[in-house]
C-alpha cells in the first residue's frame, strides 16, 4: 500500500500519536510534514491535569527522513494573516497559523491533520474544507482503526468546518 502523502500535522495530533502509543506505525504509513514551529511546540508538552511531562523527541524521526520539517517563509505568514479581520486572528495559535499559511500557499493539494476546531472552521471559511481531515479519518483509511477523543473525529471536523461554512454566508472572519 503506497503511503498516504502530503500530511501536515498540528502538534495536538503529534500528542495524541505519542499518547496512543501509534505514532510510529502512523509515519510509517504515512509521509508526514510539520512546520518548524509545530516541532518546537511538540518537543515538551504537559501531559495532564497533575503536570507530569513527557517529552516528544522527533530527532531521530527527522534525521531518518521519517517526517520532513518545513519552513514557512515569514512573507507566507503574513501575507495569509492580512486576510483575517481581529476575530479570527486572536484564535489562530503559531503553528497552526504556519501550517495553514504553508497549506494556502502551496501548489501541491495538502491536508491538514488537526485536533482543533478553529482550523477547521478557517478551512471552511476559506472554501477548503476537502483540505482537511480527522486523527480518526486517517486511521481509518491507512487501517489502524481505533476510538479517539472528541476533538480528533470525524463529527468534530465537520462541526467547525461548517461553522467557517457559516461565517463565509455571514461574511464573519475576512477583511
Amino acid at each position: 500500500m503506497p503511503k498516504f502523502q502530503l500530511l501536515l500535522l498540528d502538534a495536538g495530533v503529534i500528542i495524541a500519536a505519542h499518547e496512543l502509543g501509534i505514532w510510529s506505525r502512523l509515519i510509517n504509513k504515512c509521509t508526514i510534514s510539520i512546520t518548524r514551529t509545530v516541532l518546537e511546540q511538540v518537543t515538551y508538552y504537559w501531559r495532564d491535569e497533575r503536570d507530569n511531562p513527557y517529552q516528544i523527541d522527533l530527532s531521530n524521526d527527522i534525521v531518518e527522513q521519517k517526517i520532513q520539517i518545513i519552513d514557512v517563509p515569514l512573507d507566507q505568514v503574513k501575507i495569509f494573516r492580512l486576510k483575517f479581520d481581529p476575530t479570527y486572528l486572536d484564535r489562530m495559535d503559531p503553528g497552526e497559523t504556519d501550517s495553514l499559511a504553508y497549506l494556502c500557499h502551496a501548489s501541491e493539494q495538502w491536508l491538514i491533520l488537526s485536533g482543533d476546531g478553529f482550523v477547521f472552521r478557517i478551512l471552511g471559511r476559506l472554501a477548503r474544507s476537502d483540505q482537511g481531515i480527522s486523527l480518526e479519518e486517517i486511521l481509518e483509511k491507512i487501517g489502524l482503526g481505533r476510538a479517539v477523543k472528541w476533538q480528533f473525529t470525524k463529527e468534530f471536523r465537520l462541526k467547525y468546518t461548517k461553522q467557517g461554512e457559516q461565517d463565509s454566508i455571514t461574511g464573519q472572519g475576512l477583511k
